[in-house]
């Protein structure tokens, strides 16, 4: 068996010498065509060196502070075990491997100086002196410069902390790749998936399977009562661009939006639901658009519609304004009325609805349950008027109409009014009707009980009760455990790995 490698020790402080050591190494089975040059490896210090049988296995054995050095890979330990006749290197004891700015700090590990690989176990602890990252175990790539974890691993970057049950770490590219139960939390937000791709450099990150995201207020600088606003997000897909302020929920996508008083006692909720939802943040707006079959619910108002978007509009930190846009053939519920059009928008401020626009074939439909008909209302462009969540009036025009059935205070129908005119205003109090006033143009025909046509419609009258959205169908059961169980945890402590979390504890009931 021929000379296949020269190996030096220098500077052995402790003896006083310099000396070198050529060894010849046998390979335990053949090498493939592209591993036959030997990387060699030098002794730049030990305190001691002798020889052993470990078994069957000549060893070399090196004590007190040594230092290897294998090309660009220096090695460090207080003991190592070198295999005479394998490509094998044990180091116990403070062992340390630097690699281009690596650094990977374990109990033991084992190297393999043909691969350059290092199985580390106990304590693993790799740093480029910005990332942290922890674990029991790793299987470390010299020259890949790259980390495999098949265990508990938690990643901290400054104001980011990633954990899972396994993944991989590639330190030149700055990119983590985390899986099984994966959990990343910076800022204000939280998130979960069956992995995640993490790009340091960009504070990007890209959540795949089951994705759970937790939201608490509005980000930096927003006022301290902002911080009760809290979004949770479900999917099968996620992107966040953390410095943009940029989110994507992808895969029968849902958002539950909770919102507090000053008090903290009484709760607000929103939720959405759509195949993808985009999230954009800056420091005066936050806009969700949602994409293709939209579904949305509040307590006193649902929608649904091809694509809406939602701004919440914030001034100097502090909410301001709500604007949610519903397009493509929208349909609209508030309390018993039915509203739809070819554009909606309803407008809010403090969480209450002070008004809705309608453009376009809109249409206002109210069921009248004590006498099971249907109130209609129909004209080019309609307007409600709110006042703390109370309708005020609806103004439809031009070309209005509306037909509207009298009650005779038994339950029965006592005739029906077919009206039209330039304008048509219907005047609420509680909710209830008072008056209709009807501008210019005006005919009115009104029908006996026994003289009312059958069917008795405006053009475009569709009644579709069954489309209205309700929380308990948007919030399946599968994922309101899922929001239950994070609630019950989450004394943000845990839920947020704190002190990052301000928003204080999520326990909110859906309203």
């Amino acid at each position: 068996m021929g000379i296949i490698g020269l190996y030096r020790i220098c500077a052995l402080a402790a003896l006083g010498l310099c000396a070198l050591l050529a060894a010849p190494v046998a390979r335990a089975q053949p090498l493939t065509p592209a591993d036959t040059t030997e990387k060699q490896v030098d002794i730049l210090q030990a305190n001691r060196l002798s020889r052993a049988i470990f078994g069957e296995d000549p060893v070399q054995v090196l004590e007190g502070q040594v230092h290897l050095r294998q090309e660009q890979t220096d090695l460090w330990a207080d003991r190592v075990v070198r295999y005479l006749e394998q490509d094998r290197v044990i180091l116990t004891g403070r062992v340390m491997i630097v690699e281009r700015g690596d650094s990977l700090r374990a109990d033991s590990i084992v190297y393999n100086t043909r691969l350059k690989q290092g199985q580390a176990t106990g304590r693993v602890h790799l740093t480029d002196g910005d990332v942290q990252v922890y674990a029991p175990s790793a299987l470390y790539y010299a020259d890949e410069k790259r980390t495999d974890f098949d265990r508990e691993v938690r990643l901290i970057d400054s104001r980011t902390v990633l954990t899972s049950r396994g993944g991989q770490y590639y330190s030149d590219e700055k990119q983590a790749e985390f899986y099984r139960d994966v959990v990343l939390d910076e800022d204000r937000t939280h998130l979960e998936a069956d992995s995640i791709t993490y790009f340091r450099e960009t504070e990007v990150s890209i959540g795949r399977g089951n994705v759970f995201v937790q939201r608490i207020g509005g980000g930096e600088g927003v006022a301290e009562s902002d911080t009760l606003s809290q979004s949770f997000l479900f999917g099968a897909y996620a992107f966040n661009d953390n410095r943009s302020g940029y989110s994507q929920i992808e895969g029968d996508a849902l958002l539950v939006q909770f919102r507090r008083d000053s008090t903290g006692v009484d709760a607000d909720t929103l939720l959405m639901r759509a195949l993808r939802l985009d999230v954009i943040r800056d420091d005066s707006l936050q806009r969700l658009i949602a994409v293709d079959s939209v579904r949305v619910w509040q307590k006193t108002f649902a929608a649904v519609a091809d694509s809406s978007v939602y701004d919440r509009i914030t001034r100097e930190g502090r909410p301001l304004r709500e604007e949610n846009r519903f397009y493509v053939r929208p349909m609209a519920w508030y309390e018993q009325y039915q509203l739809s059009g070819d554009t909606l928008r309803a407008t809010a401020t403090a969480g209450s609805i002070d008004s809705l626009f309608i453009r376009e074939n809109a249409f206002a439909a109210q069921e009248d349950t004590s006498v099971a008909r249907i109130h209609q209302l129909r004209g080019q462009h309609l307007v409600g008027i709110f006042r703390a969540d109370s309708l005020r009036s609806l103004t439809v025009g031009p070309t209005a109409e509306s037909i509207y059935y009298r009650n005779d205070g038994e339950g029965a129908v006592d005739g029906a009014m077919r009206a039209s005119g330039d304008t048509i205003v219907l005047r609420f109090a509680a909710n209830e009707l008072k008056r209709i006033s009807i501008v210019s143009g005006t005919q009115n025909v009104y029908y006996a009980a026994s003289l009312i046509p059958s069917p008795f419609e405006l053009e475009g009258f569709a009644w579709r009760p069954e489309w209205r959205p309700a929380k308990d169908t948007l919030l399946d059961a599968d994922r309101r455990a899922r929001l239950d169980a994070f609630r019950a945890s989450a004394d943000v402590g845990r839920s947020l790995h704190s002190p990052r979390n301000v928003g204080g504890s999520v326990g909110m009931a859906i309203k």
